[in-house]
């Protein structure tokens, strides 16, 4: 009975073993990215640290200023609702409340899209913009100020590349991407939106409806 027992716990052992070491290289290398970002903006990091002998391990998340707005990054949940996909999302201050907005890749369905609730289709005219992004706004002119030419085709690719929604409301711009901080790649990416937003806030702020 003790034999066949042990030749049951081995395995289990061996599986466990593995999922553990698969986990702390992978948090290993979603911190180092976070620290990288920390430094790259000038934020504090807050790392939790592991439970359960580390079987359990909470992504780092970021909190600062950055071109004197407040910045962070986070992964607030294992599963976006109805699926079990992982999203990321940077937010924004925004200290104009006026635009409310919201921008998808067409064709991809989002977590963001209960809090479009109400808000019109926004069509740009610009027929290969308007075929890659579906955008839902409140206030139609700001829009038309803020999208110019060369802010379309950034937003189209940023959206595109990472299969992400931009939402742009309650003193907030809120950027959401499938997948975590992970490599390099993912980083540079975060990095350029940052920057990005940080440009679109600015024009938002800019473009407020008189009155």
């Amino acid at each position: 009975m003790g034999a066949e027992i042990l030749r049951l716990l081995v395995p289990l052992a061996l599986c466990l073993g593995i999922f553990w070491v698969i986990l702390k290289v992978s948090s290993a290398r979603i911190a180092n990215q976070h620290r990288r970002l920390a430094g790259r903006f000038g934020l504090e990091i807050d790392q939790p640290p592991p439970k359960m002998g580390g079987f359990i391990r909470t992504d780092p998340s970021l909190y600062g200023r950055y071109r004197g707005r407040e910045l962070s990054f986070s992964a607030p949940g294992k599963g976006l609702k109805g699926s079990r996909q992982i999203e990321s999302l940077v937010k924004l201050e925004l200290r104009d409340r006026t635009l409310r907005a919201q921008m998808t890749p067409k064709g991809l369905l989002r977590s963001f899209g209960q809090r479009a609730g109400g808000l019109a289709r926004w069509m740009s005219g610009d027929e290969a913009f308007d075929q890659a992004v579906d955008v839902r706004a409140d206030h139609s002119r700001i829009l038309e100020a803020v999208l110019t030419a060369e802010r379309r085709v950034r937003l189209a690719e940023h959206l595109r590349k990472s299969k992400a929604t931009l939402y742009i409301g309650d003193g907030t711009i809120a950027y959401a991407k499938l997948g975590l901080i992970a490599d390099e790649a993912t980083r540079r990416q975060a990095e350029e939106v940052v920057d990005f937003l940080c440009d679109l806030a600015e024009a938002v702020e800019g473009g407020t409806l008189p009155g």
